[in-house]
């Protein structure tokens, strides 16, 4: 006997991967910028890292926040 054949993926499959790609790459995107900008302004005031920790959690709370957003 063969093996039946896979499964046809449809538009609307793809559609919907692209969505979540989307969305993942918006958070690390949301949390990196943020990181960056948390270093940066350590390293001209000289917080460190008292600012990139609070910058990170800004940007892990927003992250998350647009990503439960967009999935709703």
């Amino acid at each position: 006997m063969a093996p039946p054949p896979p499964p046809k993926r449809s538009a609307e499959d793809s559609r919907a991967w692209t969505k979540y790609m989307g969305i993942g790459a918006q958070l690390i995107g949301m949390i990196g910028i943020c990181i960056g900008t948390g270093l940066y302004a350590d390293a001209q005031l000289g917080t460190n890292p008292w600012l990139t920790i609070v910058m990170s959690l800004i940007g892990v709370v927003g992250g998350l926040y647009v990503s439960v957003k967009d999935l709703l």
